[in-house]
């Protein structure tokens, strides 16, 4: 494990990236798990049965696609901390504290400028981001 400039240290590295792998775990067991149990669309009895495994497919999707983009997060954090990357703020470049690291383990910010970001995002409705897909209505329209 390389780390060029981190500030955390061995233990404080190993504590996070072990939690960032048992959560990566958990997703993807918990993505087989559901699979095992699909309904059969010959299962279906009546209208208000397929109505309500529609309205809970739709929900399965939307929870998938917030998993999915929680996975993302954490591999980036993981190829972070493989390049001794992790903990910085992407955008002022300070460190991190490792209480909010510990907290989540997928910040990319430190909470002064989390803080600022997410007054600006809440003043201005086309920075918004979506909860389950992480981008703005713009960048959902640039598809």
């Amino acid at each position: 494990m390389t780390r060029a400039n981190s500030y955390l240290s061995d233990e404080q590295i190993k504590n996070v990236k072990d939690k960032l792998l048992s959560e990566k775990e958990r997703i993807l067991n918990k993505r087989e798990q559901k699979e095992q149990y699909c309904m059969d669309k010959n299962e279906l009895l009546d209208p208000l049965d397929e109505a309500c495994i529609n309205a809970q497919t739709s929900q399965e999707i939307r929870f998938r696609n917030r998993e999915n983009f929680y996975l993302k997060k954490i591999n980036k954090s993981l190829t972070k901390i493989d390049k001794g990357e992790y903990g910085l703020c992407n955008e002022c470049d300070a460190e991190i504290s490792f209480e909010r690291l510990q907290a989540r383990t997928t910040a990319e910010l430190c909470i002064g400028c989390k803080e600022e970001s997410e007054q600006v995002e809440n003043n201005n409705f086309f920075l918004k981001r979506s909860k389950s897909l992480g981008k703005t209505i713009q960048e959902l329209g640039k598809r």
